[in-house]
């Protein structure tokens, strides 16, 4: 089973990481129903997973998923410290020395969980294939350059 984790912790950076497109026959989706502001901020509507053949869970029901689901989702997942009991498949931010990545790992190593980290995802010649543009690191830079000019 796979379970998509649509997690709205980042307030003003609304994500999708995957379509209704990519549901098909034999496939078992959860699509959390986001509530309030959050719903009106999607990129796809819930409606449209629904209609594709998912199954929409409540929101944040991802812990309790069925033990060999695969949780898919982009970004950080909440800082709670519970163990990690699935397989998890996003952007885990945890083998570079980042500061919250022991701590994820240990969240895994605890729970029997594997982290399939999408940095790391490459093709057969060894060329990333989850990776933001070109512009991506100038857009950071900037933000962080904004950040310091407000502490000023």
């Amino acid at each position: 089973m796979r379970w998509k984790r649509a997690t709205a912790s980042k307030q003003f950076a609304p994500r999708v990481c995957c379509d209704d497109a990519s549901l098909g026959p034999g496939r078992t989706t959860r699509e959390r129903r986001p509530r309030g502001a959050d719903a009106r901020r999607r990129r796809l509507p819930t409606d449209r997973y629904a209609l594709a053949g998912a199954t929409i869970a409540p929101e944040n029901a991802w812990p309790s998923a069925p033990a060999d689901a695969s949780i898919f989702g982009l970004k950080e997942l909440p800082e709670e410290g519970t163990p990690l009991p699935h397989k998890h498949i996003m952007f885990g931010h945890a083998y570079k020395g980042q500061p919250a990545g022991q701590i994820l790992l240990q969240r895994f190593k605890a729970g029997g969980g594997t982290l399939y980290d999408l940095e790391y995802l490459v093709d057969e010649k060894g060329k990333r294939v989850a990776a933001f543009g070109y512009w991506a690191g100038y857009a950071g830079a900037a933000v962080a350059l904004k950040c310091w000019i407000a502490q000023q």
